[in-house]
């Protein structure tokens, strides 16, 4: 119960620093550096996606060095695994059937810190939901989606780059 709690508690102060995070600071963000994303599974995969994205996103450089950054995109992604079975018998003759399988989940926890003031500046928090296509790719794109768009918000409001 009260990891349960715990987690409620959490997810609430996301939310709240989530709506309230003050995005102006993505207008002076033009080189991203992608930092340590955890150990969970398929980490690697959600940072190399996230790199891809970013690149192809014409709005941010990737490099490969946090002094060359501007801000660094840290926090936990990956993958979980889940295994799942079922068993039945059928009562008229007796036989025994199972059918099983292993799905995956995207995670993400992600935040952008500046490089000067070490401050965070942005977050993100996955939310699961079903699409096609790999958990790892889901991860990465739904970020960048969000990065991208919370960018072009910011940028309007400077009246600086105008995103594509």
């Amino acid at each position: 119960m009260r990891i349960v709690v715990h987690c409620v508690l959490v997810s609430l102060l996301s939310c709240l620093f989530a709506s309230s995070q003050n995005t102006s600071k993505l207008t002076n963000v033009k080189k991203i550096y992608i930092g340590d994303l955890g150990r969970e599974e398929g980490s690697d995969l959600v940072r190399e996606k996230l790199r891809l994205a970013l690149m192809k996103s014409d709005r941010f450089a990737v490099v490969e060095k946090p002094e060359s950054a501007d801000a660094v995109l840290t926090g936990v992604a990956g993958v979980e695994r889940r295994y799942h079975n079922a068993v039945s018998t059928n009562p008229a003759t007796g036989n025994i059937s199972g059918s099983g399988g292993t799905s995956f989940a995207g995670i993400g926890v992600l935040r952008l810190v500046d490089v000067r003031s070490e401050e965070t500046i942005w977050v993100f928090e996955y939310k699961r939901g079903f699409s096609l296509g790999s958990a790892s790719s889901r991860v990465a794109n739904k970020t960048v989606e969000k990065l991208l768009k919370d960018a072009k918000a910011a940028d309007r409001q400077s009246g600086g780059l105008q995103s594509k």
